[in-house]
């Protein structure tokens, strides 16, 4: 459980930097502000926790045991295609009757899980690899 509260926590600070950016560049509302912020989400969302795994203070849990980089890659790639492939699934009508405040909240909170489920399934990827290799 230490250790489901240490992702949930450290990912909320990357989250920080991670989400601000494409939010910003999303309030814009010109032609090209969704891919922009689009963009900018897929750079951010890769690189801001492999740049964190790659220090040397990046463990999680009270074991403080790391993440591999490309396997959070490969998480995160999974995690994208499940949230594409969830929206062909799901009735996102009621979404679109949101005022632009409510459908905000809705993508950032979206955005923060993404994330935290990359970072789970990451971790787990990685203790496995780590059992299986001893």
């Amino acid at each position: 459980m230490k250790v489901l509260v240490d992702i949930f926590l450290r990912t909320l600070y990357m989250s920080l930097f991670i989400i601000l950016i494409p939010l910003g560049a999303y309030t814009i509302h010109n032609g090209s502000s969704a891919t922009v912020a689009l963009f900018s989400y897929v750079v951010l969302s890769v690189g801001i926790p492999v740049l964190y795994m790659t220090s040397k203070i990046s463990g999680f849990g009270p074991k403080e045991h790391r993440i591999n980089r490309f396997l959070y890659v490969v998480s995160w790639l999974i995690v994208e295609f499940a949230t594409y492939h969830s929206f062909f699934a799901v009735d996102l009508s009621l979404l679109w009757t949101l005022p632009n405040v409510g459908r905000d909240i809705i993508f950032v909170l979206l955005m923060y899980v993404q994330v935290f489920f990359s970072v789970i399934l990451a971790y787990i990827l990685t203790s496995i690899k780590r059992g299986v290799c001893r």
